[in-house]
């Protein structure tokens, strides 16, 4: 099992990259991918990540050298033979081929299209620009290093003993909450926590303890990486952001009412 502590204490984003794939995202996302690159492949957009806690200004935590090494190295990512395997032939919610190949065949070539960062009072405004169905899959791996790179200035100053007591206090307390969790009866429970995530590292390690700890009660978790290596479940459908976008087109009341029910 990795030692958290000790890869937390290293603090080389060249061992661990906060997103080390393009299937380091959510399910949904992927599911909601292909619908747009079917149904909408014309339509630009723009989509910007905001701090919305204000008080915490993220450009005086965060370095912006790091920030732009980790997603300047997001951008090299392309999909490996072994990820296009079991996207191509894995069975989701009961169906084989849930991703036709012409989608296919354009996501194991694609590469995340470019980002604008800049700094203002405090705060960084992260933009992307382009068509739809490119630009979206920059949301969960920005959320996830903005997440992760705030976590690792926290504790950039705690020494190894430190982030060893840290950690095992944090999976003590996710094991009792397991624990009591055993007692609910009929219960089904899923991981969702990619985007607002502490690190990779966090996430796979609770998914293995809910695996272990809950068993069949845990149904799956929405992270593709995980899932595939875990050999669990991918869970997830699709997002608000498909009726927010169609909201956004319309061009009159009547297409607005129809908006969410185009998805």
């Amino acid at each position: 099992m990795v030692d958290i502590a000790t890869r937390v204490y290293n603090h080389n984003w060249k061992i661990d990259p906060i997103v080390r794939s393009l299937i380091d995202t959510d399910f949904y996302k992927l599911l909601m991918c292909q619908f747009i690159f079917h149904r909408a492949p014309k339509v630009d957009v723009t989509f910007s990540l905001i701090n919305r806690t204000h008080s915490i200004r993220l450009a005086e935590i965060v370095d912006e050298g790091e920030l732009r090494e980790q997603l300047d190295h997001i951008r090299t990512l392309r999909l490996s033979r072994g990820e296009s395997t079991w996207l191509r032939g894995n069975m989701f919610y009961g169906k084989r081929q849930m991703f036709r190949p012409d989608f296919m065949e354009w996501f194991e070539d694609f590469r995340l299209p470019p980002y604008h960062l800049e700094k203002r009072e405090g705060q960084y405004e992260l933009t992307f620009e382009g068509p739809w169905h490119e630009v979206m899959l920059w949301e969960i791996p920005a959320l996830a290093v903005i997440m992760e790179l705030h976590s690792r200035a926290v504790l950039r100053n705690l020494g190894r003993f430190e982030l060893q007591v840290l950690y095992a206090r944090a999976m003590t307390r996710l094991w009792e909450k397991i624990e009591r969790l055993r007692a609910l009866p009929d219960l089904k429970l899923a991981d969702f926590g990619t985007r607002r995530r502490h690190s990779f590292l966090w996430q796979d390690w609770c998914v293995q303890a809910l695996m272990e700890g809950l068993g069949p009660a845990f149904i799956g978790t929405s992270n593709c990486l995980i899932a595939m290596r875990r050999e669990v479940e991918a869970i997830g459908t699709n997002a608000h952001e498909l009726p927010m976008v169609y909201a956004a087109l319309a061009e009159n009341d009547t297409e607005l009412r129809r908006a969410p029910y185009r998805v």
